[in-house]
């Protein structure tokens, strides 16, 4: 079949796709301009729109309930001590057994249980027994990490009646211990701040409080208490149970320093806490 002069460019060009697609032109309406299948913007944002709506529920979905998680569990974990400190009331520590178990920290921490000049390993003699056992368990348990105390500390495979026994010989322990002051610190400065912040749980001449499961401050190297105030501060450790605790956070370097100084300035005597006479500070 021979094409008319005017039929075949059209049909060459229908084939080609270049034919001119004017709004009445039978090819226009049988091949659709590229242009004409391109998505509507508006489209286009709506979904973008709704898919970024989706990944912010779902990332909200996930993000609520372990919020919630994390502050419930120092409560519970709270609770969960209290608990377990109600059943240890039950156990009467083994002075004997619990020098044979301290054979292994005294690696670490000194046949005294005296600690190391420089506070890498912390003093533990003459703590109380409350304290140490809720230390014991944290580390047991993994609330506080560090694997030594596990492997090399014998803590893996510890019940209830070893934690009892160790701390009740670590408690009984009695030494006299110097412990330097950081030299940048200031004692008297250092004793208004710590009033402030620290003698309602600490006690106010640093000798912890046995109702608050706080531990004693005084006769600790100020290095060792320098790195837990750090960890504190990073959120590694929790303090006092509150995940939102921001005792640290206001506080400047010199100001902790000042604390510091003023906690190796006080007696090292751990015996005993001073819950009693905490209304009768009239220290100014």
């Amino acid at each position: 079949m021979v094409m008319n002069a005017v039929a075949a460019p059209r049909a060459i060009a229908y084939v080609s796709g270049a034919e001119n697609n004017d709004e009445g032109s039978t090819y226009s309406r049988l091949r659709p301009s590229q242009a004409s299948r391109k998505r509507s913007p508006t489209k286009e944002r709506t979904e973008q729109v709704s898919m970024s709506l989706t990944r912010s529920l779902l990332a909200a979905l996930v993000a609520v309930p372990l919020a919630l998680m994390a502050m419930t569990l120092p409560v519970q974990a709270a609770d969960d001590n209290e608990a377990r400190n109600e059943a240890l009331d039950d156990y009467e520590p083994d002075l004997g057994a619990g020098e044979v178990m301290f054979r292994q920290c005294a690696l670490c921490h000194g046949q005294r249980g005296q600690g190391i000049l420089g506070g890498k390993y912390p003093r533990l003699a003459g703590l109380p027994e409350y304290y140490l056992v809720n230390a014991l368990r944290d580390y047991q348990t993994g609330a506080r990490g560090y694997d030594a105390m596990l492997v090399v500390g014998g803590l893996k495979t510890a019940n209830d009646q070893d934690l009892m026994d160790l701390a009740g010989y670590i408690s009984d322990i009695d030494i006299e211990l110097d412990v330097p002051g950081p030299e940048e610190g200031s004692a008297r400065s250092g004793r208004k701040l710590y009033k402030y912040d620290c003698k309602s749980c600490h006690g106010r001449k640093a000798e912890g409080k046995s109702r608050k499961d706080s531990p004693p401050l005084r006769g600790q190297y100020y290095e060792y208490l320098e790195r837990q105030i750090a960890l504190f501060k990073s959120g590694e450790r929790i303090h006092a149970d509150d995940p939102e605790d921001e005792t640290f956070a206001a506080y400047e370097e010199d100001e902790l320093l000042d604390i510091l100084a003023f906690v190796a300035s006080l007696d090292d005597d751990l015996g005993g806490d001073d819950d009693d006479n905490e209304d009768n500070d009239n220290d100014d």
